[in-house]
């Protein structure tokens, strides 16, 4: 009988800014067609008409990325679970064979419309995967996520310079050429300028004492590789590029909750004083020298 048995030893509170360091892009449906008017708007608070990083979409992008990171590693033969060895062989299956259920062994084995995912579809198999175990498996046996992503709301000073009449997005017209007939088809797309703060928060549950470092490793892995490729769409085109900044690590253990203990607070930075990615990484250890479960 499998094992579902799930405990719980604390939180690992992580809050930060994401800086747009060129214009950023993530799409809402248009409302209304104006004649001249944003062909693909960025998505905004309906209460405040505010621009907002969807924690959906940094979350989704997180997880493609340490998928890309495991299946790399499933090919090179490194430090990935027997398990997962075992069950998955590198690569990706096409989307007519992903969608049937057993059909594919490949690590990429679960269609999503066009796009082919990684999922776990049992539950022990999901609580050693490197993917599945840090942001959820929604397979057979459902393995909840370890981690909450939440939305980045635009940062108060930004906030203010808005208030004050200043711009926070743009309209960018772009050009698409036919390659056949050469004809023009001009749209324009609204992002956020490039400068533009966001405060972010991810939590993250530390549910296994033997694993939790290795989890936190591989989620700040993830957020450096997004810094070195793109969030929300155009990325291609120069859009998307983000920069992390984190202002406060927290440990909040077992006691926090049921009996009123003590926080322990690991970083606590001003905005202007942030650590970068890098430096969580490097200094890791020192970081996270907790105990953990004792």
């Amino acid at each position: 009988m499998t094992d579902m048995n799930r405990l719980v030893y604390g939180k690992v509170i992580i809050r930060g800014r994401i800086r747009a360091v060129t214009g950023l892009h993530i799409g809402a449906q248009r409302e209304v067609s104006e004649i001249g008017g944003i062909d693909n708007p960025v998505i905004k608070d309906p209460a405040t008409g505010l621009p907002y990083i969807p924690g959906s979409s940094l979350k989704g992008r997180l997880r493609g990325l340490l998928e890309l990171m495991v299946n790399t590693e499933l090919e090179k033969g490194g430090n990935v679970p027997s398990q997962i060895k075992l069950k998955y062989k590198p690569g990706y299956c096409p989307p007519n064979v992903a969608r049937k259920k057993g059909e594919c062994n490949k690590f990429f084995n679960r269609a999503v419309g066009k796009v082919v995912i990684h999922v776990c579809d049992e539950y022990e198999t999901a609580r050693v995967c490197p993917v599945c175990r840090l942001f959820g498996s929604s397979g057979d046996s459902n393995f909840p996520s370890r981690v909450i992503v939440r939305d980045a709301r635009l940062a108060e000073e930004w906030v203010d310079k808005w208030k004050a009449g200043e711009e926070i997005t743009e309209a960018k017209i772009e050009v698409a050429i036919d390659r056949v007939t050469s004809a023009a088809n001009p749209r324009t797309n609204e992002r956020v300028v490039a400068g533009a703060e966001f405060e972010f928060e991810i939590i993250y549950t530390i549910e296994d004492t033997a694993q939790w470092k290795e989890d936190l490793r591989n989620l700040f892995s993830a957020m450096k590789m997004l810094e070195d490729t793109y969030l929300g769409g155009s990325g291609s085109r120069g859009y998307g590029k983000v920069e992390f900044r984190l202002t406060e690590i927290v440990f909040r253990p077992l006691e926090y909750y049921t009996e009123n203990g003590e926080e322990k607070t690991l970083v606590k930075k001003a905005p202007n004083e942030a650590l970068t990615i890098e430096g969580v990484r490097g200094s890791f250890d020192k970081l996270f020298n907790l105990s953990i479960g004792g």
